[in-house]
């Protein structure tokens, strides 16, 4: 007799691996697993992958953080402008006061400076003045660990405060600096409507602490022109840190746009105070009333 025609159609219906032998009902087959040399040789493209994408994503990050230094500086430009508008057009001082300058009177000295002058117009958000390519890990430079604080010593951003901020240095605006030739007046106090050329001229920048190893209090906050150099030639290397952002510095000018520069694109090639007319190259850069002829 005939089976039943469902239980026919159940028969056929059963896969037939194994060279057609009927499979158990309920069997699933066994997962295909890797060998121990696909599993290497899959590691071993996910690194060559990973070596090629780390330094795009390094580099994506520096730009990303030299984009936020320059945001910084525009909005520290335009603070500076602010109080210029409310202080009869004059610049604020390097320092606001002679004291605080030596051991004696350290805890002074941290504030003491061209930050605390103007962060109100910031209210008070010290973060504007932070760079982020100084990390809460320190930063090396030329010898010098330090760490980023809203003080004269680490904040890292440089005023151009020679030209443009003498003040407290009273005993200097009586005459001039002279190198190669070239007089420059000093001021202790400089108007924003006496800089001829607004767009070109320097007012900060990056800066490290300068070098002079016999000086604790190796202030940051301060671009010091005749001390500008940071090449082999230089002394206290006071001028632009330029190579914090992929080989360059982020400067801010006096009609407050911002950009990035090589060192000699900004700072001279031997320091001013040398008497070399090398010290003028850049000159026109930092000096507001463009008295070089370079």
């Amino acid at each position: 007799m005939n089976k039943p025609i469902l239980e026919q159609a159940g028969h056929v219906g059963r896969s037939t691996r194994n060279g057609g032998a009927p499979e158990a009902p309920g069997h699933r087959p066994s997962a295909v697993a890797f060998t121990l040399i696909e599993l290497l040789v899959v590691i071993a493209i996910i690194a060559i992958l990973a070596a090629l994408l780390l330094p795009s994503l390094s580099r994506a990050k520096s730009k990303a953080q030299r984009i936020g230094c320059l945001n910084n500086l525009r909005q520290i430009g335009l603070f500076m402008q602010f109080y210029t508008d409310d202080n009869s057009d004059y610049f604020p001082a390097h320092r606001n006061q002679n004291s605080g300058w030596d051991n004696a009177d350290a805890n002074m000295s941290l504030t003491n400076w061209w930050g605390t002058t103007i962060i109100g117009y910031a209210r008070n958000m010290t973060n504007l003045f932070h760079d982020p390519a100084l990390t809460t890990k320190n930063h090396s430079y030329n010898g010098k660990v330090w760490y980023w604080s809203f003080d004269c010593h680490g904040v890292g951003y440089g005023y151009n405060g020679y030209f443009l901020g003498h003040h407290p240095y009273d005993s200097d605006a009586s005459t001039a600096f002279v190198t190669a030739g070239v007089r420059f007046p000093l001021s202790a106090q400089f108007k924003r409507s006496g800089v001829l050329r607004p767009s070109q001229n320097l007012l900060i920048g990056d800066k490290a602490p300068y070098s002079d190893p016999n000086d604790p209090n190796s202030w940051s906050s301060s671009l010091w022109w005749p001390t500008s150099c940071m090449g082999p030639a230089g002394d206290l290397r006071e001028g632009v840190e330029a190579w914090r952002h992929l080989g360059t510095g982020a400067v801010v000018f006096n009609d407050s746009h911002s950009e990035v520069r090589k060192d000699l694109q900004i700072n001279p090639p031997v320091d001013p105070v040398s008497g070399s007319v090398k010290g003028l190259i850049n000159s026109h850069f930092w000096d507001p009333g463009q008295h070089s002829p370079l």
